[in-house]
């Protein structure tokens, strides 16, 4: 049991590691998301988010694994979870495992933030393409005449 228990906080941690990479490749991709909101480009946009699928696939995937090991580790899913966990690493190693913990979560803010942004960006770009697609009544429009 000691060592499926060591695995799996062995695959908790790695995966840390992993996500922070995929994390700053989401967050690039999110900046050039933006530009490519305000250049018009859909092809690029396509492409760009076809990019992010796997990423987000990649993330979910180890959100899910560390979730259930903090729940077969008796753990709870928050900080204090996370806390008594890395308590129990060896001092050579918790150290670097809180600065890198510290730096997924600033990353996971900055690309919510980034998809947020996004969003709106996506929302305005959709309401001026329904206003050229779909021109409503403007008051330039001949009106008729009341009499």
């Amino acid at each position: 049991m000691a060592s499926e228990t060591s695995r799996m906080i062995q695959r908790f941690l790695t995966s840390i590691g992993d996500d922070i990479k995929s994390y700053r490749q989401l967050a690039t991709l999110l900046q050039e998301q933006k530009s490519l909101y305000l250049s018009f480009d859909a092809a690029k946009l396509n492409q760009n988010l076809a990019e992010q699928k796997p990423l987000l696939r990649k993330l979910d995937l180890h959100a899910t694994e560390r979730s259930q090991t903090m729940k077969a580790l008796r753990l709870t899913s928050d900080q204090a979870g996370i806390s008594k966990l890395f308590s129990v690493l060896p001092p050579s190693l918790s150290g670097k495992v809180h600065a890198q913990w510290r730096e997924l979560e600033s990353l996971v803010k900055q690309c919510h933030a980034l998809n947020q942004e996004n969003g709106h960006s996506s929302a305005s770009f959709h309401e001026l393409m329904c206003h050229v697609t779909q021109p409503s009544q403007h008051t330039y429009e001949e009106q008729p005449s009341l009499r």
